[in-house]
Parts: structure tokens; C-alpha cells; sequence
């Protein structure tokens, strides 16, 4: 009956879930409805819980009357005990009348077992109504999180919709701003050109442009200065010095111009100069004129045009006495007026998206603010981070180098500035581990997942810090500045960095101006502030710096001509393009990459037994400039054709030098001066320094080659672990000139490496190695002195594995002597063992021995005999003890009270020692015993026979009874001794 209560609300509350389930609740879904359904079921649960405890009531009181019937039942049984002889007759309706009383029992226990169940069963359904009641509690909070969520994210989308707009009306006006301030530029230009037109509107053109004698240049005049003489010639390569700044670039040919205006009245001329079109906005094209001192500096400069020659772009300056010019591209430069008196607003034409905002009243006077932009683009943050991977580990983003140069003054009011930083995806940082050997590395296993446990562990550290308002992310802003003649970034930990939302725009407001600044985005978790300062250093330096290709090659008709080219890896693809149409091909072509800054002089020099055809020790020198390539085309000869004459080529160098300082060596009586007067500093002179080398390989004629003699097979003793195998095997792991660098770092001389090289070419690596382990000195460790050349020439694989390869040599060694050790111990462990006194006390002896009761016990367990415990646990000392003799074994034996085995282990030592020792100490003793037998018998036959004989005719007589005696002395001496 209780069942069928509760199946009704049972059953409703069941099908409106399972309608929650299907369907999605909306937002005027009655919640109302599905409360009432839960009221009513839990009514009808404590309907049924009330009926159940009147059933069981009523069961109490069916329990008593049955303990009554029982009462009655034993007084009758006992009546009936009393009677049952007189009642034999009336015996049949007793028993009647016992059965049914044990029925009706049975039906009271039915009834009981029932009621219990019934019990049971409201139970169960309560606690399904509770757990019915929990999940649509459950249920109804995830839907009401839910549509709070989705109500955020709308409220997110709003605001995200607004702030796009607000940025599109601000880029707006932007946009117009900087749009009037280019009308403004371009009003101001085209008057100041109108003026100059004006004036120069009659002037005369003198052309050099066609004429390859001359370096291409327009020269404009006045009509009655035509007949002026000018002079244009090519500017010498040592005088381009100290040319270009850092972020300059040399874009035409520099020139010399020589005039003489003295006989004329006019005293100006105009040059236009031709140059290489580069387009970029962050970039302005000026002239540079060298003063009498040897400094370089910019001149006024304009843009100018000329019908004859469309195609090409011009600058145009202005001369007053000869001069040396050249055209160059800097960055360009904008100057900025901050009124006191009225705020304003500046937008960078090299970046729109850097800008100036100041208030009114700003400054107590009026000041300039000269701008320049270094910009950081994607691909050239992306080649620094790939280039030094450890140093820009955690570094995200980076923002352009502003350099400012302002007036010394200050600032009443904060400036706004907007700065640009680089969007990057954000790089997944992985912990450098060393390399390990491929047969170690197929070993290694996957890293475990974190558990349960520590996933709700971190998730709890990260609820608990949130409340505690502390920033979740890694990633950090940062500010970092310097001075215009520092090389070390600071961080300015006074201002406050805003990030805009789509994370490309930095705001902050900056009361102190500083010299050279740039915004940094980095992740704290692998890269520390004092790591990021050294990072943003080293990127400056690359900005500065340019990769640089350095090729020779041999003309294919012609091998004896040579080209060789210094050229910036951007043009390196056109280079070899215009090598091969010249037919220039070298199979054996050579080429190197070297880093240099731009406009860097360099000196090109040969040696060898191959040189440039009337070549006497001088040097060419050239400059480095990205846009004009290096060629140098000349024949070449051998000094000595009889040098080389083991290889088919005659062989040379091309050298490259450039200016350096070195650290001047300090004689032994200046060094002592030195510390006593405790001074630190350094010299340093400026020399020549080579940093680059390229070989000639000239083809001998056939008739000039030698024949190799054959070489004779190399004998090898094995020593450690080095193998010729072994050499081989590292010969082959060794790219490019990693074996020379390892040869150095063995000791081995340039010349003989050199040698080395020509005599065995290919197979040079093994052979090197080969030379040096038989020059090495038999008193170092070959083995550690690999290992260590290695790991100096960053080869940790290789090292890693001899290292691996040293210890298990030697843990084969310890475990040899120990089987060395147990093979000398046998025969006395076997004389202990036969012992039947030892054997019975074989624990005690065990424990004199110093072994553990674990030892004992495991020793017991495992063997069942005692002699097999006995000698188990002799041998377990052995291995145990690695001093373990049997000498030490006698003294404890005899310690113990066994003298018996004492004399017994005597012989044993020197029977045993004797056959298996690698040292005959038995036939020393037998040695020594005889000898001195030898001399006794020598001594008593000259006593006796010296006195009898003449003493001309004493040693006759000795002489046979010397041979005799000395002939049965060594007889017993090399006697075998019996088994």
C-alpha cells in the first residue's frame, strides 16, 4: 500500500525531469510547478512513514499476544507431560492442536518479515526522493549559472562593440590629423620649392651621368658659370671612414667634387646625386659632406627631378667649395614643438600608432622634442629569438627603440605617450635538457600526468589567490630606458603601462622624459628582469649588425681566374645568379658568413703558396655596404710547384682583416708594479685583426702530380676504453671543422693538424685522433682528456656517452676483482666448510665476520644445509669487505678457538699463491733458500781447498767445484713444484 502511495508523485516528478533534460529551460519557465511536485512528494513519503509506524504497532501488539499463546502453549505441554498417561485416548487432538499453533506462529513471523521490508522499502524511497530532489536542485543552479554566463558574455560583446567603435573614431581622427599636417608639409614644401625654382629657374645642367670615367652626378649652374672646370672623381675607400651612423646606410656612390669659383662670381653650385630607390616611411635620404677634420655631416637636402632621367630618383644640395659627398638613408627625424600656452598633439609619420599628447601648461617655456624611430618588425624579432633562442626564452613581444633628444627642462604636468608594441602568439617555453645517447634516449619514458589531487590542489591556489586579487598571468609589461651613450636598460618602475584590448597599443603617462625607451612583453615564469635588460641590449647590438656572405669562386674555362665577392645575404641569391652568367662554377665553391656592421672597412689579403699575379704584400681595402657588393676578379700562380706534392691542388688563402683592439701583454716587472700599486685598468692597442679565411684550390697539370707512396698499417694497443673503433665512430659523428677545433683543444699544433689535413684528407679526423692517443703520454688519463675536448667544442652527446661508456669499464673491472678475490678465497672457504666444529657454529663465525642478522636470516632462508650457510656467508664477507684477505680470515679463526685450521690455512696460502697469483712467491723462497745454500758450500770449499792449493793455481781448482754446485743450485731452483 505504501508503494502504491507513492507511485503517483513518484511518477510526475520523474517525467518533469526527464521534460528538464530534453528540453531548454527558457526564461519564464514556471519553477514554481516543479516545487509543488516535490512538496507533494515528500507529503506522501511522510504519509507512508506514519502508516508504516501504526503497522508496526499493531505488530507489538500481535507480538504480545503471541507471547501469551506461548505462555499457554508450555502450561498445556506441561498438563499434558502430567496426563499423557491417564489422556493416551484423547493424544490425536492434542497434536491437531499443536500444529495449528505452530502455523499461526509462522504466520506472525510472515507478518513481522513483512513489515520489516515494508520499512525497508520507505526507506529507500525517501532516500531516491532526497537524491531526486538534490539533482533538480543541482540541475536548476547549472541552468541559472548558465544564463548568467551567457548574460556576461553579451554584456562583454557590448562593451567589446563600443570600444571598437570608440578606436575607429579615435583612428579617424587620427587619420585627419595627420592628413592636416601633411597638407601643412606639403603647402610649406611647395612654397620653399617655388622659391628656390624661382632662383634657380635659369640655371644650366652639366651631365656626368653617361660617363663611366666619372661617378654619375648633375650639376646645375648659372648660365654665365657654364664654362666652369669641375672635377668628379671616385672617393677613396680609406677616406669613406667614420661615414655612416649607427642605422645608416650608404644608397649611392660617394664622390669627390673639385671646382674653382674665384675667377666667377658665383660661388654656389647645385649637385644632384643619384640614388638607390628604397621605400620606406620610417626612412629620409640626406646628403653627407666630409669637413676638413674628417667628420661626416648631413646638409640641407631636397628631392629632385629630372625629364632625362625618370626612371631614377635624385638629391639635390647645395656646394659651396669642393667637398667629398655621399647619399645616405637614416632614420627619419621629426621635430615637435610643445606650446606652454596650449595643449596638443603629435602622430609619428615612421608609425601612426606612436603619439604625444600634452596639456596646457605642460612646461614653464617653450621646448623641442626631436623624434626618432628604430622599428622592430615581426620577422626580425622572430630571427633574433630563433638566432638566441636561451636569451629570448620568455621574451613575447617588443616594441620599437624611440630615441628622443630634448631640451634640459621640466615638466609641470605628465605627457601622454602611445606606443607600439609587436602581436606574437604566445611562445611555448620548454626547459632545456642536455642530449643523451640515441641508445639512452630509446629508454626514456613519458612524464606522468598530474593526478586528481594535485590538479583540485592547483585549482584551490588559484581560487585563493584571485580573492586575494593577485594576477593569475605570467606575462608582464614592462618600460625600459638608457641614455644615448649607455649601453645598460633600466626599467622604469614609475610609471603605469595600459594595455589596450587588442594588445598592439601601449598608454602611459611620463613625467621624466628619457633618452632612448622601448616597451617589453614577457612572460616572469622563464626569464628574470636582470635576463630581459642583457636580452633587450643584445637586441639592439642585432639591429645594429648585418649577416654578411663571403664567396669564392674559379672560373670554369679558366681555373687560374678567381672572383671573389663580399655581399649582405639578402642579395646572395642575385649574386649567384650573376656568378653563373659569368661562368663562374666551383664545384668546391667557398663561402662563410660573417657579421659586420654597415659601412665597417675591411682589407683583403692572400697567403699561401698561391698569390694574385703581381701581388707584393699589399693589401686591397673595400667597405661593407648592403647595397653595394664587393667583387675582386683576378689570375692567380703558384709560388712553389714543387710544394704540395702529395695533393693534386696548389693551395692559398684569402684573408680578411679589419681594425681591432687586443689587450697589450704585460711584462713581469710592470705586472709587479702593477699590484703594488693596485691598479685594475687594461692596455689595449688597435691592430689588424683576421676574421675571416677562404682557401685557393689551384689544379696542379697532370704531370706535376706525385704519386702517394702506400702507407704501412698502423699498430694499435687498446688503453681504457679507446678503440680504433671508437675512433672511427667519433671521426664520423664530427661535422665540418669540429675534429681541428678538437685537435687544438688536445694540444695539437696549427702545423700538424695542417699536415695532417693534406696527407690524409678525408680520413684526417681519424687519423688525428689516432696521432694524438700516440703522442699522449702514458701518465694522463686519455680517456678524460677526450671527454673533456669534447664537451669544450659543445660535442655533450659524444662526451656524455664515453662518460657512460668510462663507467661501465670500470664497474667491470670491480666486479672481475671481486670474482679474482672469491677464485684466491675457495680453497680456504672449502678447508672452514669440511670443518665440522665450523659448520655447526657457521652463525657465530658470520656474526664475527660482521654480518647483519638480515644477512643471516636471508642466508638461512634461502639454503638448507649447513655447510651451504656456511660457506654462502664466507662469501657474502668476501663480496662485503673489500680488504677481505686470508690472512684477516686466520686471525679471526684463531680468534674463535679453532687453532687446528691456522697451519692448515699457512700451506693453503702459499700452495695457492704459488699456482694462481701472478707473482711465484714460493719460488722466491725457494730461491733465496738455495742460493744461500750455494754460498755456504761455496764459502766452506774455499776455506778448505784455498789452504791446500797454490794461490796461482786456487781459482783452477774452485773453478769445477763452482760449475758443479751452481749446476745443482739451478737444477732444484727449476724444479716444478708437485701438485
Amino acid at each position: 500500500m505504501a508503494i502504491t502511495m507513492l507511485d503517483k508523485p513518484l511518477g510526475d516528478l520523474r517525467r518533469e525531469i526527464a521534460d528538464l533534460r530534453q528540453l531548454n529551460i527558457s526564461h519564464d519557465y514556471d519553477i514554481n510547478k516543479l516545487g509543488t511536485i516535490i512538496t507533494v512528494s515528500k507529503n506522501s513519503l511522510r504519509e507512508t512513514e506514519n502508516y508504516q509506524q501504526q503497522l508496526l504497532q499493531q505488530l507489538q501488539q500481535f507480538e504480545v499476544s503471541l507471547a501469551d499463546i506461548n505462555q499457554i502453549l508450555r502450561a498445556n505441554m506441561k498438563q499434558k507431560a502430567q496426563l499423557e498417561q491417564q489422556q493416551e485416548q484423547e493424544s490425536d487432538t492434542d497434536i491437531e492442536l499443536h500444529a495449528k499453533l505452530m502455523a499461526l506462529n509462522a504466520e506472525a513471523l510472515e507478518c513481522r518479515a513483512a513489515a520489516v521490508q515494508l520499512q525497508q522499502q520507505a526507506k529507500m524511497a525517501l532516500i531516491k526522493a532526497a537524491e531526486i530532489e538534490k539533482r533538480a536542485n543541482d540541475e536548476l543552479a547549472q541552468q541559472a549559472r548558465e544564463m548568467k554566463l551567457k548574460q556576461q558574455e553579451i554584456e562583454r560583446d557590448r562593451a567589446a562593440e563600443l570600444e571598437r567603435r570608440v578606436r575607429l573614431e579615435e583612428e579617424r581622427q587620427r587619420l585627419n590629423e595627420l592628413q592636416q599636417q601633411q597638407k601643412e608639409r606639403l603647402l610649406a614644401t611647395t612654397k620653399i620649392q617655388q622659391q628656390e625654382q624661382d632662383e634657380y629657374a635659369n640655371w644650366k645642367e652639366r651631365d656626368f651621368m653617361n660617363n663611366d670615367q666619372y661617378p654619375q652626378c648633375i650639376f646645375r649652374l648659372a648660365p654665365d658659370t657654364l664654362s666652369m672646370p669641375i672635377d668628379v672623381i671616385f672617393l677613396k675607400v680609406s677616406e669613406t671612414e667614420n661615414l655612416l651612423d649607427n642605422q645608416e646606410e650608404l644608397i649611392s656612390t660617394p664622390l669627390e667634387v673639385k671646382f674653382d669659383s674665384t675667377a666667377y662670381q658665383q660661388q654656389t653650385i647645385l649637385i644632384s646625386i643619384p640614388y638607390i630607390i628604397k621605400r620606406s616611411t620610417h626612412r629620409e635620404n640626406i646628403i653627407k659632406i666630409r669637413q676638413s677634420n674628417g667628420i661626416w655631416m648631413p646638409t640641407d637636402t631636397k628631392e629632385s627631378i629630372f625629364d632625362a632621367y625618370k626612371e631614377k630618383r635624385f638629391v639635390e644640395c647645395k656646394l659651396n667649395q669642393s667637398v667629398s659627398c655621399a647619399v645616405v638613408s637614416r632614420l627619419k627625424r621629426d621635430t615637435i614643438l610643445i606650446n606652454k600656452q596650449s595643449s596638443g598633439r603629435f602622430l609619428s609619420d615612421a608609425d601612426h600608432r606612436l603619439t604625444i599628447q600634452w596639456p596646457k601648461n605642460v612646461c614653464s617655456t617653450d621646448f623641442h622634442i626631436n623624434l626618432r624611430v628604430l622599428p622592430v618588425d615581426l620577422p626580425t624579432f622572430t630571427q633574433f629569438s630563433k638566432n638566441f633562442s636561451n636569451e629570448c626564452q620568455g621574451l613575447l613581444a617588443v616594441g620599437p627603440i624611440i630615441e628622443l633628444h630634448y631640451d634640459d627642462i621640466t615638466l609641470l604636468k605628465p605627457i601622454q605617450f602611445t606606443l607600439p608594441i609587436l602581436v606574437q602568439t604566445k611562445k611555448k617555453v620548454k626547459s632545456t635538457k642536455p642530449t643523451t645517447v640515441e641508445s639512452q634516449a630509446s629508454q626514456q619514458t613519458t612524464t606522468n600526468q598530474p593526478s586528481q589531487q594535485e590538479i583540485i590542489l592547483q585549482q584551490q591556489q588559484a581560487i585563493f589567490k584571485s580573492l586575494l586579487g593577485e594576477d593569475l598571468s605570467n606575462e608582464r609589461l614592462v618600460l625600459l630606458y638608457s641614455s644615448h651613450n649607455e649601453n645598460i636598460w633600466h626599467i622604469d618602475k614609475n610609471v603605469n603601462l595600459i594595455d589596450s584590448k587588442s594588445h598592439d597599443i601601449i598608454t602611459t603617462n611620463m613625467q621624466y622624459l628619457h633618452s632612448r625607451m622601448i616597451i617589453a612583453r614577457y612572460d616572469k615564469q622563464f626569464i628574470s628582469t636582470k635576463q630581459l635588460q642583457t636580452t633587450i641590449n643584445l637586441l639592439e647590438q642585432s639591429l645594429n649588425q648585418r649577416t654578411v656572405s663571403l664567396i669564392l669562386r674559379r672560373r670554369l674555362s679558366n681555373p687560374n681566374e678567381i672572383c671573389f665577392v663580399c655581399c649582405s645575404n639578402q642579395r646572395i641569391n642575385t649574386i649567384d645568379n650573376d656568378l653563373e652568367q659569368e661562368n663562374f662554377i666551383d664545384n668546391e665553391q667557398q663561402s662563410k658568413e660573417l657579421t659586420l656592421q654597415e659601412g665597417q672597412l675591411l682589407q683583403l689579403r692572400f697567403r699561401g703558396n698561391v698569390l694574385p699575379i703581381e701581388y707584393n704584400q699589399q693589401s686591397y681595402p673595400f667597405a661593407f655596404n648592403t647595397y653595394f657588393p664587393f667583387y675582386f676578379q683576378t689570375n692567380v700562380y703558384e709560388i712553389d710547384k714543387y710544394s704540395q706534392h702529395l695533393s693534386s691542388f696548389y693551395y692559398g688563402f684569402v684573408q680578411i682583416f679589419t681594425k681591432g683592439k687586443i689587450s697589450k701583454p704585460i711584462t713581469k716587472d710592470l705586472e709587479k708594479k702593477k699590484q703594488q700599486l693596485d691598479i685594475v685598468k687594461q692596455d689595449w692597442y688597435e691592430t689588424d685583426i683576421c676574421i675571416a679565411e677562404l682557401v685557393i684550390r689551384l689544379p696542379k697539370p697532370r704531370e706535376g702530380i706525385r704519386v702517394p707512396t702506400p702507407k704501412t698499417s698502423t699498430t694499435f694497443t687498446s688503453e681504457g676504453i679507446l678503440t680504433p673503433i671508437l675512433f672511427h665512430e667519433i671521426s664520423a659523428s664530427l661535422y665540418d671543422d669540429e675534429w681541428r677545433r678538437l685537435a687544438r683543444r688536445l694540444g695539437m699544433t696549427r702545423i700538424r693538424i695542417e699536415a695532417i689535413e693534406h696527407e690524409y684528407q678525408d680520413e684526417a679526423p681519424y687519423y688525428m685522433l689516432l696521432t694524438w692517443f700516440k703522442r699522449a703520454p702514458r701518465s694522463v688519463d686519455k680517456d678524460l682528456l677526450l671527454i673533456h675536448g669534447l664537451m669544450n667544442i659543445n660535442r655533450w652527446d659524444i662526451a656524455q656517452e664515453l662518460q657512460s661508456m668510462k663507467e661501465a669499464k670500470s664497474q667491470e673491472q670491480i666486479t672481475s676483482s671481486k670474482d679474482d678475490q672469491l677464485r684466491i678465497l675457495s680453497v680456504p672457504f672449502n678447508r672452514i666448510c669440511q670443518h665440522d666444529e665450523c659448520v655447526r657454529m657457521w652463525k657465530l663465525i658470520a656474526r664475527e665476520l660482521t654480518l647483519t642478522n638480515e644477512d643471516i636470516q636471508r642466508i638461512e632462508e634461502q639454503y638448507s644445509s649447513k655447510q651451504e650457510q656456511c660457506l654462502r656467508s664466507l662469501e657474502q664477507w668476501a663480496l662485503n669487505n673489500s680488504q677481505a684477505d686470508i690472512k684477516s680470515l686466520s686471525r679471526i679463526i684463531r680468534s674463535l678457538g679453532f687453532k687446528s685450521l691456522s697451519p692448515a690455512f699457512i700451506n693453503n696460502i702459499l700452495l695457492y699463491i704459488s699456482t694462481s697469483s701472478s707473482i711465484p712467491i714460493l719460488h722466491i723462497i725457494r730461491f733465496l733458500i738455495v742460493m744461500a745454500a750455494f754460498a755456504w758450500t761455496m764459502y766452506a770449499s774455499t776455506r778448505f781447498l784455498g789452504q791446500i792449493q797454490h794461490p796461482n793455481r786456487r781459482m783452477l781448482v774452485l773453478y769445477p767445484i763452482f760449475l758443479f754446485y751452481f749446476l745443482i743450485t739451478w737444477l732444484i731452483i727449476l724444479r716444478a713444484h708437485p701438485k
